[in-house]
């Protein structure tokens, strides 16, 4: 009954695998008919890549300042976009991850723990503890809270709300966000928008398990707390908030 259980799963990780190529494809060649005039909206805003290839993002770096709050969740082994954020513009970074080979990662790094700080939980719209199930090729980082790839492994992690884990630390509003959080994202931008959460700049990652459909509905969602989508390219989405851009072009 074991093996069986374990050839249905690997099954249907196939089968998601495939939808989920199919699903990007068509993310990727009919967003741009949805999103036209997104990038006039940041024509005066200075664009710039921090990080490496691999964990970089795109980031409006002139809104950046040594007061900047910065929350990045979802670091994997490559925490080089929090690192740079602190080290080109003193900005105070929060950085979170509870997969233990993140945890692992963070332990053995040298960076400047003067300004980002690392706390290995995880996000999500209630207090819970979850399952983060393992990817398909167990030499990746990436875990996520659905089976994705069918593989049944797991291991168990705290989550909090965004607005907990910001009472905790103290803040009122984010500067950055940054979400990397493979399926999460969708239960987490609904809490984010339900409390009205203040965030100025956002780069989320709208990865499996994600449709044409899902996008356009948090792009319409994020419009209502002001945030507009800027840019974006693959998975990465890039919003900033309405009166940063108002500023800008005036």
């Amino acid at each position: 009954m074991g093996f069986l259980s374990r050839k249905i799963r690997r099954l249907y990780g196939i089968i998601w695998r495939v939808k989920r190529k199919l699903d990007k494809t068509l993310i990727h060649c009919l967003l741009p008919f949805f999103t036209k005039g997104r990038d006039t909206s940041a024509k005066n805003l200075v664009l710039e890549r921090l990080g490496t290839d691999y964990g970089g993002w795109t980031t409006p770096i002139e809104l950046l300042t040594e007061n900047s709050v910065c929350y990045c969740f979802g670091i994997g082994i490559d925490a080089s976009f929090d690192f740079e954020l602190a080290n080109s513009f003193g900005c105070n970074v929060f950085s979170f991850d509870s997969t233990p080979k993140s945890i692992a990662y963070m332990e053995r790094e040298k960076y400047d723990r003067n300004h980002v700080h690392f706390i290995p939980i995880g996000i999500w719209d209630e207090e819970t503890k979850l399952r983060f199930y393992s990817p398909a090729n167990p030499e990746e980082t990436s875990h996520s809270v659905y089976d994705l790839h069918g593989t049944g492994n797991y291991f168990e992690a705290e989550c909090k709300k965004l607005s907990t884990i910001m009472k905790d630390l103290g803040h009122n509003h984010i500067d950055l966000l940054k979400l990397d959080i493979e399926g999460s994202w969708g239960r987490v931008l609904n809490n984010i928008a339900n409390e009205k959460i203040n965030i100025s700049i956002l780069c989320v990652e709208l990865d499996s398990p994600v449709t044409l459909k899902k996008v356009l509905k948090v792009i319409n969602t994020l419009k209502g707390l002001g945030l507009r989508l800027v840019h974006w390219k693959k998975d990465n989405y890039l919003f900033i908030q309405d009166r940063l851009l108002a500023q800008k072009l005036s």
